[in-house]
């Protein structure tokens, strides 16, 4: 399994213009650090292929050098991704924030300076000012300064406001497919001082795995039996504790809000290092897109999975009435971490057998005291940048 988080000294290594990297052909006019970690993130997506590659420059609101746009070939597919990089105090860190194939990178049509600084939003600095992308407006410095605010970040948590709407749909017939981890993951919510969704989200799967690997939350069961059943406690000073522990681990440079991928893997390695144990994941997207089969085979493997959103809707229920269902669900914009443990796929027919629509929810600890335990819906407005399995051995 290749861990997403690959943490790499800032040394510039020498190639020639083709490399062998793990037994794939590289063509690159050079190769180094940040070209390594772009190949590490796109080879645990696609496999070994023969991979051409260039990068050119993207930059930060003060026009200094942040990331890159990469433009690749794998396999006859033409495609783009977006890195940005960190610096701590004595290592460079790198994260792919887009991996997209047969797609044109935002940034094609750019005729100054491309600025990449927060999830989803593409400008360019020309003329001295900057503009969207997208819609070719100048942007406010009121809004830069909200760009850079929210940055790469996950903030989720209590900020969250929802939009909700309903619909009907009308079927013949219905059939559902659903799973969830066994007892599914406790359900913990809110966070400690300092700390947002993606310690929640951490301090979860922790907790999950203290079942198994007793030493995570020491001194500590967070479970009891009810017969054969098991149920998880709520929040504890324990997991308070813990929590507040993956606060500590999870930064990168100065302290800021939220968190960003690479300090939720950097936070949850070390801490489970540090009781003696192991961390793994294993990238759940392919082609660039999430894949809901990857999904599957790791929940069904006891795995929780780690959902980085950039926006998300979640279920507020489904009303069943006479031939027709009531749909209920509630949009958030801004960025959140949930931790996955199941699915659910409903299916409507027509009275033909016919196909109307398929829905398809993933079963989350949502880390929300509105939604605890819940459904994240895929059919509304979800974007995923990221998803792992979490396996702690």
């Amino acid at each position: 399994m290749k861990k997403l988080l690959m943490v790499l000294l800032a040394v510039v290594l020498s190639f020639s213009s083709i490399a062998i990297y793990s037994g794939v052909e590289v063509k690159a006019d050079y190769y180094d650090a940040g070209d390594e970690f772009f190949l590490e993130f796109i080879l645990s997506d696609i496999g070994e292929e023969d991979i051409d590659f260039s990068h050119t420059p993207l930059y930060n609101a003060d026009l200094q050098v942040n990331g890159r746009e990469y433009t690749f070939t794998a396999n006859g597919q033409s495609g783009y991704a977006l890195m940005v990089e960190y610096r701590g105090e004595n290592q460079t860190f790198y994260e792919i924030e887009e991996l997209f194939f047969n797609g044109v990178s935002p940034f094609a049509s750019c005729e100054g300076l491309p600025i990449y600084i927060t999830h989803n939003t593409y400008l360019e600095y020309k003329n001295q000012a900057f503009y969207n992308l997208v819609n070719g407006l100048e942007v406010s410095e009121e809004l830069i300064a909200d760009y850079i605010y929210n940055g790469f970040n996950y903030f989720g948590g209590t900020t969250a406001t929802f939009t909700n709407t309903t619909i009907n749909i009308e079927y013949a017939t219905k059939s559902t497919e659903q799973y969830s981890i066994q007892y599914d993951l406790p359900n913990l919510d809110g966070s400690v001082e300092g700390g947002c969704c993606a310690h929640t989200a951490g301090a979860i799967i922790l907790t999950y795995y203290d079942r198994f690997c007793e030493n995570i939350i020491p001194d500590y069961d967070p479970f009891f039996r009810m017969g054969p059943i098991v149920m998880y406690d709520t929040a504890s000073p324990e997991t308070i504790y813990l929590t507040q522990d993956l606060v500590d681990l999870m930064v990168i440079g100065e302290p800021h809000e939220g968190v960003t991928f690479n300090e939720f893997q950097l936070g949850m390695e070390t801490y489970v290092e540090q009781q003696g144990y192991t961390y793994t994941t294993t990238n759940l997207f392919s082609g660039g897109s999430f894949n809901l089969n990857n999904y599957k085979n790791a929940v069904q493997s006891g795995k929780p999975v780690g959902l980085f959103l950039t926006n998300y809707t979640m279920s507020n229920g489904i009303r069943e009435e006479d031939g027709y269902d009531v749909v209920g669900s509630g949009f958030c914009p801004i960025s959140h971490v949930a931790a996955g443990c199941g699915y659910k796929i409903d299916t409507y027919y027509d009275a033909n057998g016919n196909v109307i629509t398929t829905r398809t929810y993933l079963k989350v600890a949502s880390g929300l005291i509105s939604y605890g335990i819940g459904y994240l819906s895929l059919n509304d407005t979800t974007t995923i940048s990221k998803a792992i399995s979490i396996l702690v051995s």
